[in-house]
């Protein structure tokens, strides 16, 4: 009986292979056989306003990507390999990439190469490479763990072994030209008004200012004051400027800005971004980029959690709150939609913020009532924006 069940089994399934095989046959022309596929690229991005997104690609890290998105339409634009942890940094006039990474021979295993790459920002195409030191802070992306003097000479980059220094290479020599030790401190802060300059936050509540020798050598160095508590309020290394002030927001939601103008740092404020019923509810600051800040109209944003506490600093925000940068007065809020990182278009029309939850760049039209634009999936663990 077992047998003849399985014999009958296997005659009804050929016979409606045979059945699904013969509907195949009688299909339309049209549906029977597929187009074509055409692929075509592009000589250049059109795009004129651009989002560049890093992607660390955490489950897979050797494999790091920087994505490229038109700012406007959230249209996809192309993507440039980052290799393991490669830091990004766009130039100033936009045209090129600088990318800070590395790369082993065999994959996961052999000879280990440490190289700036340059890239056309237009054509994404590579330009050439300038060895580097292999101490480069293998880190997730972070602003200023990569960072361009306003002459765009020096390009400054993180190390970490964990010991810290910085390795300057000289962008019109082509070549890594010196190494700087920096005990304790952390990214780079290039001073506008002073192209030899740059400062660093210190993990004792002080900055550490740096003025470069003509050969990239340290030619002096100052330490401030203690400007903020290391433990009691630590701040997030991502700092905004406006001219040779940068402003920064501590983790439990006071913005504090400090003076880099001259050789030492000097306090330049301190407000608080919270009421004291809203600090008593936990709202607090979060994520990884959590300051969107446009001197061309006057905002400022930072996304919030409520219920934080002690580790909830890269928490998702609930909401974005608006401040007028003159007064440091809140002057709006919107949805959060799940960002841990925004930024705002060059003209300020726009802000831009990575959905963590859903991998995806939100675009929201800014105004009395801001209007989201649109939603992108966007790699896999995006954590940056930098625009053109």
């Amino acid at each position: 009986m077992k047998v003849l069940r399985k014999v009958q089994f296997n005659a009804a399934r050929q016979a409606a292979l045979a059945l699904a095989l013969a509907g195949l046959c009688h299909l339309p022309a049209s549906m029977a056989q597929l187009p074509v596929e055409t692929l075509s690229s592009e000589t250049a991005i059109k795009a004129k306003n651009r989002v560049y997104i890093p992607d660390i690609a955490i489950m897979h890290i050797a494999d790091g990507k920087l994505h490229v998105v038109d700012g406007d339409t959230g249209a996809y634009q192309g993507v440039i390999g980052t290799g393991f942890t490669g830091q990004s940094k766009l130039s100033h006039d936009g045209k090129e990439i600088y990318i800070a990474t590395g790369y082993h021979s065999r994959g996961q295993r052999g000879e280990r190469t440490d190289i700036v790459e340059v890239w056309d920002a237009e054509k994404l195409s590579f330009k050439y490479e300038i060895p580097i030191s292999d101490k480069r802070a293998m880190a997730l992306n972070y602003k200023w763990l990569l960072s361009l003097s306003s002459d765009s000479r020096w390009l400054l980059v993180q190390n970490a072994t964990p010991a810290t220094s910085i390795t300057v290479v000289d962008m019109t020599q082509k070549k890594a030209v010196a190494e700087i030790t920096t005990p304790g401190c952390w990214a780079t802060y290039p001073v506008k008004s002073q192209p030899n300059r740059f400062g660093m936050l210190c993990g004792d509540g002080t900055v550490h200012m740096v003025t470069l020798a003509e050969d990239g050598t340290a030619a002096s160095r100052t330490i401030s004051e203690p400007m903020f508590d290391p433990d009691g309020d630590a701040l997030f290394v991502q700092g905004e400027p406006t001219g040779d002030t940068y402003h920064f927001v501590s983790f439990t939601g006071n913005l504090y800005s400090v003076d880099m103008s001259g050789e030492t740092a000097k306090a330049a404020g301190k407000v608080s971004l919270v009421s004291s019923a809203e600090r008593k509810k936990g709202w607090r600051p979060g994520g990884y980029q959590v300051l969107a800040l446009n001197a061309a109209t006057g905002r400022f944003y930072v996304p919030m959690h409520a219920g934080g506490g002690e580790g909830s600093h890269k928490a998702p925000a609930k909401e974005i709150w608006a401040f007028d940068l003159a007064t440091k007065k809140r002057v709006g809020k919107m949805e959060g939609h799940a960002s841990t990182a925004i930024s705002t278009s060059s003209d300020g029309s726009k802000l831009y913020a990575i959905d963590a939850e859903k991998a995806s760049l939100v675009i929201i039209k800014l105004g009395k009532k801001p209007k989201v634009l649109g939603t992108h999936q966007i790699g896999e663990f995006p954590s940056q924006i930098e625009v053109n």
